[in-house]
């Protein structure tokens, strides 16, 4: 698997030197009862078993100045989509940095000619995470109930679906946002010298 980098952060493969923090990160109250299958409470030893992908995944740690913060990834469902799943410790919280991650893990997927597109969802409760995906161009289709490992229950949910040309046209616009903003730092360093 490949290591990216953003402006701010590093996605890279988890590794087993990982388990402590991760399993401290995910298995606060607040991130766990977030996601569907991260348990509460999550021990160092789960931890290990979660970061092993298994097949048809792509996991990746997210890094910001050098520690784990979180981490996002898809997996390929028998039809061929890919289901987006991303969650963040509570100390990195409303940066922006869920919503970099994971449009360049929607990037990489799509390196995958045969991607038709992706799916996600969040619970009716988590609106960061409606933000987020609603930032990355997803488009609300219906609602389901989905379990929910930590609070040990279904939980109603809010699905999403993103197409092929969609997440393309989102991210080409995205890179269009990052390079004219470079070239603007650029210009304002001239204006101070």
């Amino acid at each position: 698997m490949v290591k990216i980098e953003t402006e701010r952060l590093r996605l890279r493969p988890f590794r087993s030197a990982d388990a402590g923090e991760f399993a401290r990160l995910a298995g606060d109250w607040a991130v766990a009862s977030m996601t569907s299958d991260i348990p509460y409470p999550f021990s160092r030893r789960q931890a290990f078993a979660w970061l092993v992908p298994m097949r048809g995944e792509v996991r990746f740690a997210i890094e910001r100045d050098g520690q784990l913060i979180g981490g996002a990834g898809f997996y390929r469902r028998a039809s061929g989509t890919a289901e987006l799943g991303f969650w963040l410790g509570r100390p990195w919280w409303g940066h922006g940095y869920a919503t970099e991650a994971a449009r360049v893990v929607l990037r990489e997927g799509l390196r995958n000619p045969r991607l038709p597109g992706y799916s996600s969802a969040h619970f009716v409760d988590n609106r960061a995470s409606e933000r987020v995906l609603r930032k990355l161009g997803f488009q609300p289709v219906g609602r389901a109930r989905i379990t929910c490992t930590a609070r040990g229950c279904e939980v109603e949910a809010v699905t999403y679906w993103l197409d092929r040309r969609q997440a393309q046209h989102a991210s080409e616009a995205v890179i269009f946002k990052e390079v004219a903003r470079s070239r603007w730092r650029v210009w304002f360093d001239r204006l101070e010298l």
